[in-house]
Parts: C-alpha cells; sequence; structure tokens
C-alpha cells in the first residue's frame, strides 16, 4: 500500500525543512500552504503543493483526499509562533481550532498516525537546577506566556483524541529553533542578522534551547515511524546564552563583538522606548516582555528520550551558526562587510 505524507505549515521554517527531509528519504509528499504565501515559491520541486488554511474545514477535506488504497501520515506543523503577553484572536485561532480541525480530518480519513508539532513552552515549566522531560497531560492555566497556553490547550485535544478516539498521534515538543531556510524571520535569525549587521548595541544576560531546525525536522520525520501512540518527544540541543551566540557570529563573519550584555532588569524598564522605536521603524523586536521571560526562565530539557526512542541526533552548535550565517548571506540578508567586521 503506497503512503502519502501531508505536511500542514509547509512553507514555514520548520515545514519547509521537514518537507525536504522527506523528499529526501524518498516520500511522496503533499504540503499545505497559504494561498498566495511568498515563502511557497521556495519549496523543493517534488513536493505536491494545495492551497488552503487549517481553520477551512472544506480546504482541508481537499487536503486530505487521497485515492482509496493510500495510507497517509500527517504531520501538522502549521502554527502561529508568538511571543506576545496576551491574548490574540488570531494565534488562539490558528493553533487551537487548527488543530482541532486537523484531528477531526484525521479521525474522519482514518490516518495512520498524526505527528502533531507542539512546543517545550507547552510543558510546565520547572525550578532551576531541575531538568524538564515529557508530560502526557496539559494544562494551560499551568504556563506562562499566551502562546504556550494555545499549545498546551491544543496538545491536550489531541492526547484526548488518543485516549478517547483511537487516534493514532505522537507529540512533537521542540525547543528555540534555528538554522538555515528561514525565509519568515524568526527570533533566533533576527538577532543573527542584527548582530552580523552591526546593529544589535548590547546583548541581554540570558539564553535558551536552541536546536538546529534540521535535526528536529530529522526526528520528526523519524517519529512518524519510530514514535510510540500516545507518546511525547522533546527535540532540542542544549542551553546556548545569547552571550554565545554573538560570540560565535563575531568568530564566523568578523562582525563586531558585542561585549555589553544588560541584566533583564534593565531591560524590562527599557521596553517601552525599544517597543516605540521599532514601531516607528516598523520592524518587529527582538526582545519584549515574554522574550525577556523565556531567556531567563529555565530551559534545560531533556532529550534523553527523544535520543532512544526516535535515534534522535544533533549537530554542534557552531556548525548551525556557520550555516546559518552563510545561508543569509546567499539570500542577501547580511551586508558585506571587511574582516574588520565594518560595512564596506
Amino acid at each position: 500500500m503506497t503512503v502519502k505524507y501531508l505536511v500542514t505549515g509547509a512553507a514555514g521554517s520548520l515545514g519547509s525543512s521537514i518537507v525536504r527531509s522527506l523528499l529526501a528519504q524518498g516520500k511522496d509528499v503533499r504540503g499545505l500552504v497559504l494561498p498566495g504565501d511568498p515563502t511557497a515559491k521556495y519549496l523543493p520541486e517534488g513536493v505536491e503543493l494545495c492551497e488552503g488554511d487549517v481553520l477551512s474545514v472544506t480546504d482541508l477535506q481537499r487536503f486530505f483526499a487521497v485515492p482509496a488504497s493510500t495510507e497517509i501520515i500527517v504531520i501538522h506543523a502549521a502554527g502561529i509562533v508568538s511571543t506576545e503577553w496576551d491574548y490574540s484572536r488570531k494565534v488562539y485561532n490558528v493553533n487551537v481550532h487548527g488543530t482541532r480541525n486537523i484531528v477531526e480530518q484525521c479521525l474522519d480519513a482514518h490516518v495512520r498516525r498524526l505527528v502533531h508539532i507542539s512546543s517545550v513552552h507547552a510543558i510546565p515549566e520547572l525550578p532551576k537546577g531541575q531538568t524538564i522531560t515529557e508530560v502526557t497531560s496539559f494544562n494551560p492555566d499551568a504556563i506562562i506566556g499566551f502562546y504556550g497556553k494555545t499549545k498546551a490547550e491544543a496538545s491536550q485535544f489531541v492526547m484526548d483524541a488518543v485516549r478517547e478516539r483511537g487516534l493514532d498521534a505522537v507529540i512533537i515538543f521542540p525547543s528555540g529553533i534555528c538554522g538555515p531556510g528561514d525565509f519568515a524571520g524568526g527570533y533566533a535569525t533576527q538577532l543573527l542578522i542584527d548582530s552580523s549587521n552591526n546593529k544589535l548595541p548590547a546583548g541581554i544576560q540570558g539564553g535558551y534551547d536552541f536546536a538546529d531546525v534540521r535535526d528536529v525536522a530529522a526526528g520528526i520525520v523519524a517519529a512518524c515511524e519510530r514514535g510510540h501512540k500516545g507518546e511525547g518527544y522533546i527535540l532540542g540541543n542544549r542551553y546556548i546564552s545569547i552571550k554565545e551566540m554573538l560570540r560565535l557570529v563575531h568568530e564566523k563573519i568578523g562582525a563586531r563583538l558585542v561585549k555589553c550584555m544588560v541584566p533583564p532588569w534593565v531591560a524590562r524598564m527599557a521596553l517601552p522606548f525599544y517597543n516605540i522605536y521599532y514601531k516607528m521603524k516598523k520592524l518587529r523586536p527582538i526582545f519584549n516582555r515574554y522574550a525577556l521571560y523565556a531567556i531567563t526562565s529555565n530551559a534545560v530539557f531533556s532529550i534523553e528520550k527523544a535520543q532512544r526512542e526516535l535515534g534522535y541526533k544533533v549537530r554542534p552548535f557552531d556548525e548551525t551558526i556557520a550555516d546559518t550565517l552563510q545561508w543569509l548571506k546567499n539570500v542577501g540578508k547580511l551586508c558585506a562587510k571587511t574582516p574588520g567586521g565594518n560595512p564596506a
């Protein structure tokens, strides 16, 4: 029997890496992309594109339509990664209602497996000094930050479908993601761009667990076959300080070394002025209230379960930085520089 892989959010940074990983293994892949998404053009040849929205049942019925003799494996990567502190209807609708729509379609289509992409932000933070591991029940009220709350609610809906309705599903909890191919411009990517172009006057004390998007994608693909029904897997790497990231940018391309690292409490005081500046420039700020919380939170996650059951592997982080900077240079996101780090 033939198998077709359906990937939602296929044009996103993680979604596109998943598509590439599947195609590299010779899989038959159909990707769901938003109508008119400008990043869809960067997807590799070989993927069957389907325009649609996870909030449209009609679009999803068309996306799930396959010949009767075809088995379906769904990777639900569509979602909005947000650092907004307060309620956002759009984020809630996509992350929660979109996931519910996917689950219902999976049940109707009797899919072989659903791999749901959640987030480590859906897992309650433990006190510093304790290692965070996977959980199998989720309570949005125990989560700090609106994005994490939406991911917790969506993950619980998936788990309820496993336990009560017989859905074969596994849940993936990626940590912070970094790596080449991020045309949408995530927060880690923007930090690298600003520091590479000498537009970052200071860094902030703190850090997070950052994993290479290619490693996370490979782990997700492995979960399609090797993951256990009803289980979750953290796909991370290790704690990376902001200082280390900025040092690596300096070492790899000769940008000015950012030496001033501001304490988080100072950054919090400056947030109102910082946000005004970025609104005037019509740019998305790298740091806001939630981002400051995240980089000062306990970000020590265990990847032992994923290593043991999925064969999950991570590459050295300096390789991730080098590859990402080279990709940013290739797509024209970095200013030309002399070896001393000054604009040419």
